[in-house]
């Protein structure tokens, strides 16, 4: 869920003023022109001083070495991580507080179901933040655009709820006008494109649905917004998207992968090849059973240092890596295709559509797992299994307020718990889906 427009300047400012900054990026510039050898002796050398911190530092890692009588000093090289157990999200559903290894006032928290739809507690340092912000705008100028390019960013609707009279709204400090995801309709068109032609973008950032959304409107108008690049991330994308933006937007769609746990991250390249950022984490490929092109992504990371989560295994899933070298000449391993996460589009009661729906039910704890379920425009069903810290008022008050200020007031929303949500044939939760009518629900309800 996107924080409101306050905080996204604040923390803007926090990175860009940080004394590291300049540094990092140095050291993430040279790390793309380095060779395969020297990008692995970073890596193993960073492994090396973050797995010793973590044996003094970290509830759980300093209670597994003792436990498994393992010398942390033994794991020196990437093939010893294997050592290490491989931790999932069960691990942050019940534990997370066991991994860090700072103040949990000193860094910055998070909370997701992801794809899976089970929800986990995350903490990141502000170093680690500002690192992922350096990787970032390192990839941005592989398109060409400046470290303070000008962003049209569509998510979520948060400031949009706060200023009903506008679906817009500019962020000086961030560079960053905010289009609201759930404004995105042909009454808010006309208003939408007079902002964002005088904000002249340099570039248009966000979720795949919500951008196809504004490209289908403006197509339908005949109107073409170019800019420099579309930047993607949070979800798959269909090559029919892709299609629609690159011919109404006219610039390179490229595309971002990462998780709220921050273990790993790749990024399309100037030639459309995505690639692992090896300097931001180590990448194991685990063949996923019965399937022979099917590989699960397990991350390592190398630069939150308040929260150290090794071989965390992600749940997501890839194909295939390509055969042959990227034109670009980086020495960073590419990644085959992503199966992420990809969410039908629901509507509220007047037909305005709500992409990524799954925001409403992303910044919870208290439960296991969680989904949300459309039954008709404007009528939703939000699901939840108790999980540690479970309160049922708390959280259907909670889930209440984020549907009136995501989606919009006059919303038909109930709230059950259950002992379990249905899977699909991956093992995964489907955290948002569409459901014709509530009898097909296989849930007990409370």
């Amino acid at each position: 869920m996107a924080p409101p427009k306050k905080f996204v300047g604040l923390q803007h400012n926090v990175r860009r003023m940080h004394p590291l900054v300049h540094a990092m990026t140095r050291e993430l510039h040279k790390v793309a022109r380095s060779t395969p050898d020297e990008i692995l002796d970073l890596q193993e050398r960073r492994l090396r001083a973050m797995v010793r911190w973590a044996a003094v530092t970290s509830p759980f890692y300093r209670e597994w070495f003792r436990r498994q009588k393992v010398d942390p000093r033994a794991i020196r090289t990437v093939e010893d991580l294997s050592l290490l157990p491989i931790l999932g999200r069960d691990h942050l559903i019940h534990r997370a507080e066991e991994f860090r290894t700072y103040p949990a006032r000193t860094m910055w928290q998070a909370h997701s179901s992801g794809t899976s739809g089970r929800a986990v507690t995350v903490y990141r340092t502000p170093g680690s933040s500002i690192y992922e912000m350096c990787a970032l705008r390192r990839q941005w100028g592989w398109l060409g655009l400046t470290p303070d390019a000008r962003r049209v960013t569509l998510g979520s609707s948060d400031f949009a709820a706060n200023h009903p009279g506008s679906p817009t709204e500019v962020v000086p400090a961030a560079n960053q006008l905010l289009v609201s995801s759930y404004h995105l309709t042909s009454d808010n068109l006309p208003k939408i494109v007079e902002d964002i032609r005088a904000f002249r973008p340099d570039a248009i950032n966000g979720w795949p649905s919500s951008i196809t959304i504004l490209a289908d409107l403006l197509r339908e108008r005949g109107e073409r917004i170019p800019v420099r690049a579309v930047l993607t991330s949070s979800e798959a994308m269909r090559p029919s998207q892709r299609a629609l933006m690159r011919e109404v937007f006219e610039g390179p769609v490229v595309d971002l992968y990462g998780q709220t746990e921050r273990v790993a991250m790749a990024g399309s390249c100037e030639f459309g090849s995505m690639h692992i950022f090896p300097d931001y984490g180590i990448v194991e490929l685990e063949p996923v059973a019965g399937f022979s092109d099917r590989w699960q992504l397990i991350g390592t990371p190398l630069h939150n240092w308040g929260f150290p989560l090794f071989r965390y295994r992600t749940g997501d899933v890839v194909g295939r890596t390509p055969a042959a070298p990227c034109k670009c000449g980086r020495a960073f391993p590419l990644l085959g295709p992503l199966d992420g996460r990809v969410e039908d589009l629901f509507h509220t009661a007047d037909g305005r559509p709500l992409p990524l729906p799954s925001t409403v039910i992303d910044d919870v704890t208290g439960v296991r797992e969680a989904q949300i379920a459309q039954l008709a425009p404007g009528r939703f069903e939000i699901r939840m299994v108790p999980g540690p810290g479970f309160d049922a008022v708390r959280l259907e008050q909670h889930f209440r307020r984020n549907v009136d200020r995501l989606f919009g007031s006059g919303q038909e929303v109930a709230v059950v718990t259950c002992r379990s949500l249905p899977r699909s044939a991956s093992g995964k939760v489907k955290s948002a889906i569409i459901e014709h009518s509530p009898s097909t629900s296989p849930l007990q309800h409370r």
